[in-house]
């Protein structure tokens, strides 16, 4: 009985305070255990027919809807000679067509196809995760199923019915605050774990944008009332006729309405996400559950999108991230996927990062090729190669292209099982940038300020990881971190600012500047700044200018400029407060990962740059030892292993290196004696 009144006040208020007592008495399900240089991801054609055929025009993958050989290829597809193919390349998971969001009853016709690939790829050592469209109503199939789906449509702010990307008037956004829509996911992912033989479930399109339907409304008048004093919070004494906020941009947002209509968002999608990966587990212990959020990168993901990416991990056993992050040069910036892969890592997180282009066979079509797999391997994301199986309307898959990149997968493989060690090393990161939630939902300076701090460590080879944290759940300061750099974060809490307090005392080193520690998490003004007691202390630095974003882009795609003189102010600070284990002076095109386990340090350098770079990269590196450290030089993927370089000391007792010339990927280690 009591579990029946608590299923009718969750269905009745959403996320209430039962509701919430009673998830946190269950214990989450065991994440799987996942370690990306196992994996190889490459496409499953996770499109349904009826989907390109609606479509009409070139859409995933690249075949034309309208195509007469539309259906050859899907035969093809899912014949055994597709992922005997991919396991002959090492291609070793994907996700597959499973649930377009055309209604299930109508999709099911297709299913004895899917079982079938399912079966021919687990034939193969290939990992299936099965596509469930998260964002679609394909109304013009699924209102024959639910006669109702309508009340499941998300609506805005002109009470309008929302479509996907405001375009494609045949798929209309789901709401899912709305009763129908959370267990009708529930019985497609149960499907899939229980009757399809999938390894896990991939949730397509993990973002929302606000719904103004007189449900949401209910829910968010609902959670505003939990403020005991609202005269004192937002201005008003009563909630009772608040509507949801309109916000048309990004900038400083200080509205108190608008701040808690952000919040109620993101925790309604977050806590949606963690009784679906719940469900999951109950249906298969050992299912893979991943869901694609976008460029988790982008600004403002949690206003546009109700993705507070840091919640929304404990939801996934990885991350999918898709953007047009395409690594490479672009109008002087260095366009990589390293952000998203950086917040991986503080999240302890396995990461697939999809992006869009392909390499081809042409031109400089190998560098770019291995730029793409080396990235994701040096910086811990899962190797990609998504277009080696796109349709070809010859051959169902182009010879060419395949022939071309067998040799570059087996070299890749191959360098991953020679030099693991230099890979899976844990990443070094004695520098670190604190990553304020509530700055990075209100404010966006605060955001562009980040963006600005990585690109001056990236460009000067700088070892450095992200230190995510929200006023909710504070700050915790690991021991291995060196320096904390809190550049420009507008929105800290006095918990926030306490333990950046006690990290001084401690004898840490801080960089505080811009605007941090000027306002509390809701981005109010203080009297006075609790920094302000750091000023003459050493190994502090705190000034009242932000160093200036030169951000062209930061939506689908980041694209930010040189920092306007190199960044030479806050390189002057680090040099001030930090002596580094390790500097390495290199072409600022070229990007470096660090590395280090209790063998010594894997240095890995990326070329991002057309040209190949030119002998004269200077390695500098203190270890705790009176011999100067062993060192090696590789460069794998052109085919070169590990050669001994000499180590020469300089006045300063610092070991230096130079490195010959190299192509792509040049690896340098270092080893105690």
């Amino acid at each position: 009985m009591i579990t029946r009144i608590l299923s009718l006040v969750f269905v009745v208020f959403g996320v209430s305070l039962a509701a919430a007592a009673e998830q946190a008495a269950t214990p989450a399900p065991a994440k799987v255990v996942i370690n990306p240089l196992d994996l190889r991801w490459t496409f499953g054609n996770h499109e349904p027919v009826s989907m390109y055929r609606r479509t009409g025009r070139k859409s995933t993958g690249g075949i034309e809807g309208g195509a007469h050989w539309l259906e050859d290829w899907h035969h093809w597809y899912d014949s055994e000679q597709c992922p005997a193919m991919m396991e002959q390349l090492g291609l070793n998971i994907l996700h597959g067509r499973f649930y377009k969001g055309m209604g299930w009853q109508f999709e099911s016709r297709d299913f004895p196809r899917v079982k079938q690939f399912v079966r021919n790829c687990h034939k193969h050592n290939v990992k299936v995760l099965a596509y469930v469209q998260f964002s679609t109503l394909y109304y013009e199939t699924m209102q024959a199923e639910v006669p109702d789906l309508a009340d499941w449509v998300a609506i805005d702010k002109n009470g309008r019915k929302l479509t996907y990307h405001g375009d494609a008037y045949y798929r209309w956004l789901p709401c899912i605050n709305a009763p129908g829509f959370e267990p009708y996911l529930k019985k497609v992912i149960r499907i899939a774990l229980e009757e399809g033989g999938f390894d896990g479930v991939m949730f397509d399109n993990c973002t929302m944008p606000p719904c103004y339907c007189d449900r949401c409304t209910k829910l968010f008048r609902d959670y505003l009332r939990r403020e005991p004093n609202p005269e004192a919070r937002f201005g008003i004494p009563t909630v009772d006729h608040v509507l949801p906020p309109v916000w048309s941009g990004f900038g400083e947002a200080k509205d108190p309405i608008y701040q808690q209509w952000v919040k109620f968002r993101c925790q309604r999608m977050t806590a949606l996400f963690g009784r679906l990966f719940a469900f999951g587990k109950s249906c298969k212990p050992s299912a893979i559950m991943t869901g694609n959020l976008a460029n988790i990168r982008g600004r403002n993901i949690a206003g546009s999108g109700s993705r507070d990416v840091v919640r929304l991990s404990n939801c996934f056993d990885m991350l999918l991230a898709q953007s047009g992050n395409e690594p490479g040069m672009s109008k002087g910036c260095i366009v990589n996927r390293v952000r998203s892969m950086k917040l991986a890592q503080a999240l302890r997180m396995p990461i697939l990062v999809l992006s869009d282009g392909d390499a081809g066979i042409s031109g400089d079509a190998e560098s770019k090729y291995v730029l793409n797999l080396m990235e994701n391997a040096v910086f811990g994301g899962i190797p990609t190669d998504r277009t080696v199986m796109k349709p070809d309307r010859r051959e169902m898959v182009s010879p060419r292209l395949i022939e071309f990149r067998k040799p570059l997968l087996k070299r890749f493989n191959d360098t991953i099982r020679a030099e693991r060690a230099a890979f899976e090393a844990p990443s070094y990161a004695p520098v670190r940038i604190l990553y304020s939630g509530e700055s990075l939902m209100f404010s966006e300076q605060s955001y562009r300020s980040i963006l600005n701090a990585e690109e001056i460590l990236l460009r000067n080879h700088i070892p450095w990881g992200l230190l995510p944290s929200d006023a909710e759940q504070g700050l915790s300061i690991p021991k291995d971190c060196q320096v904390l750099l809190v550049c420009n974060q507008a929105c800290l809490s006095d918990g926030q600012l306490k333990a950046l307090v006690e990290f001084a005392d401690r004898g840490g080193r801080l960089i505080v500047t811009g605007c941090s520690g000027e306002c509390d998490e809701w981005y109010r003004q203080r009297r006075e700044n609790p920094l302000a007691c750091l000023d003459k202390r050493p190994g502090v630095v705190r000034r009242a200018e932000a160093d200036e974003p030169r951000v062209l882009q930061c939506g689908w795609t980041i694209k930010v400029q040189p920092p306007k003189d190199a960044g030479r102010r806050l390189l002057d600070e680090l040099d001030k407060v930090y002596q580094p284990a390790i500097r390495v002076k290199c072409s600022d095109t070229v990007l470096a990962e660090v590395k280090r386990d209790e063998r010594g340090f894997f240095v890995h350098l990326l070329n991002y740059g057309r040209q190949p770079v030119a002998k004269g990269t200077r390695i500098e590196i203190r270890i705790d030892t009176d011999a100067a450290p062993r060192c090696s030089f590789a460069t794998p993927m052109d085919g070169r292993s590990a050669r001994p370089l000499p180590v020469e000391r300089n006045t300063k007792g610092r070991s230096v290196v130079i490195l010959p010339e190299f192509k792509d990927h040049a690896l340098v280690t270092f080893g105690r004696d």
